[in-house]
C-alpha cells in the first residue's frame, strides 16, 4: 500500500514538473516570438548577445549577411527584432537608402504603409507585448522607426486574409502553434538537460530585482534571453508546417523572384525578421544560385 502511495506521489510530482516546464516554456515562446527570434536547429546565426566587462552589461546584435550571384547582383538578409534602439534604426534606415529595392515583411495589404511614428494601439496579443515591452525595457518600436515610406521599399508578405486562409487550411490557429513550439521545445530540453531552459531562471529575476538598476537588469536579461543560441529551436519540418514561419518565408520568395527579373535592382535587401532568415538563407542558396559573401553585425540593444 506504501508503495501505491509512493507511486502515484511520483507520478504527481511528475506532473507537475511537466506543467511547470510547460508554462515557463509557453510564457517564453510567446515573449520570444513577439519579439520574434526564434532559431532555426543547427542553421546560421542571425542573432547573437554578446555578454559585456561588467555585471548586467552587454548587447543584443543582428546580422546583415551578404550574397551575390555569378550576374553579379548582390542580395542582402537584413535580420531585424521588433525592439530596439533608436540609433540602431537610425542606421537601418540610412542603409536602405543605399539599396535599389528593399522587400519588407509586414502582415498587410500592400498599400497599407506604416506612418513613421504614428502607430496606434495594435488590437493583437503580439501586437500589445511588443508595445507594451517598448515602453518597460525604454526601447523603440520597428513601426514607429522605420520609414516604411521609401521609394525603394516594396512589400513582401501574405495579407491578413491570405494568412487567416492559410492558417484555416491548416486547422492551425496561434495556440495550437505555441503548443506545438512548446512540445517540442521539451521533447528538445529533455534530449539536453544539462542546457539551461531559459536565462529566466528564480536566482536570475531575484538578483535583477535586487540590483541597482532593475531596468537594466531586467534589459539584460530579456536580451540574453533573445540571443540566446538554440533558445527556440524550430528544424526545418516544422518550420515549413507553421504558417507564420514558412509561408511567409514563401511569401518573401516570390517577391525576390520577381526582382531578380528587373535589371535595375542590383542591391536587394530582404528586411524580415531574424526568425526567418535561416529558411531563406536555406532557399536562396539552394534554389538561385546565390552564395555568403559577407556578415556584419549591428547593436540592437545595448545594456546598460
Amino acid at each position: 500500500m506504501l508503495g501505491d502511495h509512493r507511486m502515484a506521489a511520483m507520478k504527481h510530482w511528475n506532473l507537475l514538473s511537466f506543467q511547470s516546464q510547460f508554462s515557463a516554456r509557453l510564457f517564453l515562446l510567446l515573449f520570444c516570438v513577439a519579439m520574434n527570434p526564434l532559431h532555426a536547429q543547427e542553421e546560421p546565426e542571425y542573432v547573437r548577445f554578446v555578454p559585456g566587462n561588467s555585471e548586467w552589461e552587454g548587447e543584443l546584435q543582428t546580422a546583415i549577411v551578404s550574397f551575390e550571384n555569378e550576374a553579379g547582383v548582390q542580395l542582402n538578409l537584413v535580420a531585424a527584432v521588433h525592439l530596439g534602439e533608436q540609433e540602431y534604426y537610425a542606421e537601418l534606415n540610412d542603409y536602405f537608402t543605399t539599396q535599389d529595392v528593399v522587400l519588407y515583411e509586414l502582415v498587410a495589404e500592400p498599400d497599407q504603409v506604416p506612418v513613421r511614428g504614428g502607430s496606434e494601439s495594435s488590437t493583437s496579443l503580439i501586437g500589445f507585448i511588443q508595445q507594451a515591452m517598448a515602453g518597460f525595457l525604454n526601447l523603440g518600436f520597428q513601426l514607429d522607426e522605420i520609414d516604411y515610406t521609401q521609394s525603394n521599399f516594396l512589400h513582401a508578405d501574405l495579407t491578413p486574409s491570405q494568412l487567416d486562409e492559410l492558417m484555416a487550411s491548416k486547422k492551425e490557429n496561434f495556440f495550437t502553434m505555441f503548443l506545438n513550439l512548446a512540445m517540442a521545445q521539451i521533447a528538445e530540453q529533455n534530449a539536453s538537460p544539462n542546457e539551461p531552459l531559459s536565462s529566466f531562471t528564480l536566482l536570475s529575476l531575484i538578483n535583477a530585482m535586487n540590483s541597482e538598476n532593475q531596468n537594466a537588469a531586467l534589459k539584460f536579461l530579456f536580451a540574453q534571453e533573445l540571443g540566446r543560441s538554440g533558445g527556440v529551436i524550430v528544424g526545418e519540418e516544422l518550420e515549413q508546417q507553421l504558417t507564420l514561419l514558412g509561408d511567409r518565408n514563401k511569401a518573401a520568395l516570390r517577391v525576390l523572384g520577381d526582382a531578380l527579373q528587373n535589371p535595375d535592382y542590383r542591391r536587394i535587401s530582404i528586411f524580415y525578421g531574424a526568425a526567418h532568415m535561416p529558411g531563406i538563407e536555406r532557399e536562396i542558396s539552394a534554389t538561385t544560385g546565390f552564395a555568403r559573401t559577407g556578415l556584419r553585425w549591428q547593436s540592437a540593444w545595448v545594456v546598460p
